[in-house]
């Protein structure tokens, strides 16, 4: 019986070529998935700082009419930025902190914005009115976040033909 129980305890855990095996599957697997990881990231990123601008226009809006005040987005290409202010505090967001070549341009390398400042007013309309293209580094992808003289925002992609 001593026996048995010796020779469990023996043959327990993992051998040498099993770890090595195990290794070797994983580092297959991770240089397959890098290529992929790598194509997948711009495209998170500028959908991230597209959907943030589009929010941010929305608190914007919120806020407006909070407050009851006008208030601007204000948009640069130098650097690509864009700065709004409310009650006295201002907020700056810079495209580059999202990485991945994020910035302002639209799918035929003309357009950037179509205003610069987009404007709401106390009651949550579109004074000054407009588009803003984003775009990521490689030029694949592209969003476009319009505001409305109605106050509405909407946050479109382009598919290659048009913006949806």
């Amino acid at each position: 019986m001593r026996a048995r129980k010796k020779h469990r305890l023996n043959s327990s855990g993992f051998t040498l070529s099993e770890l090595i095996v195990v290794i070797a599957v994983i580092a297959i697997l991770s240089t397959l998935a890098v290529p992929a990881f790598s194509r997948w990231l711009p495209q998170y990123r500028l959908k991230q700082a597209a959907r943030d601008l589009y929010s941010t226009m929305q608190s914007v809006k919120m806020m407006a009419i909070k407050t009851n005040q006008s208030v601007n987005i204000d948009f640069s290409t130098a650097p690509h930025q864009y700065q709004y202010s409310i009650s006295g505090v201002t907020k700056t967001v810079l495209l580059s902190e999202y990485g991945s070549g994020v910035k302002f341009q639209d799918e035929g390398d003309a357009l950037t914005f179509t205003a610069s400042p987009i404007t709401f007013d106390g009651r949550g309309f579109g004074l000054n009115v407009g588009d803003v293209y984003l775009s990521n580094e490689s030029n694949t992808d592209y969003y476009l976040v319009t505001l409305s003289s109605a106050g509405a925002v909407s946050l479109q992609k382009w598919d290659g033909v048009a913006y949806k």
